[in-house]
């Protein structure tokens, strides 16, 4: 391999690199700036203190967004493990919404998980009721189903549309 070809790995490599780590450490970069940067110059070369804080303005512009991003990255793979491991137990979740009076809704939330009790697992199912006073409270497909058809007694599958949302993020990431 020709050394210019090593050269100009070698530096793609490091520019990476340098890149992967201002990402990283991107706030202490900014704090060290404020801190000790900035009033050096100020001292040293007043003439150029805006210029210098311009172009750290800039680079936020860009960073900024890289960072939240990967941020967002992160959150989204912690939020898919956990509901993978919980999926394991977790059988369903049936939300089922009934309209009780005039102003009054009934929220009960079934849900049917395994356990494992001495060697053989066992199906457990919970309910729990909530009266839902404000419609705003409703989500709104139950909301527009009412309006729409006058659909009074309504039920959400909570795991089968967690699952598909999950499919459809994984799909855009």
């Amino acid at each position: 391999m020709p050394v210019e070809i090593f050269v100009q790995i070698l530096l793609t490599v490091l520019f990476v690199g340098t890149v992967a780590v201002a990402l990283i450490f991107w706030n202490q970069i900014l704090n060290w700036a404020d801190q000790t940067l900035f009033p050096w110059i100020k001292e040293n070369f007043p003439g150029l203190e805006q210029y210098v804080r311009d172009a750290f303005a800039e680079v936020h512009k860009v960073v900024g967004p890289i960072r939240k991003n990967f941020k967002t990255l992160k959150q989204f793979t912690e939020i898919k493990k956990a509901w993978e491991i919980l999926r394991k137990y977790l059988l369903k979740v049936l939300v089922q919404f009934e309209r009780n009076t005039q102003n009054q809704w009934v929220k009960r939330i079934t849900s049917w998980a395994t356990r494992k009790l001495e060697s053989k697992e066992v199906v457990v199912r919970m309910v729990a009721e909530e009266i839902v006073e404000d419609v705003d409270s409703l989500p709104l497909e139950v909301r527009q189903e009412w309006l729409k058809r006058g659909k009074t007694t309504q039920d959400m599958d909570v795991t089968q549309v967690r699952d598909r949302e999950l499919d459809e993020l994984a799909m855009t990431n």
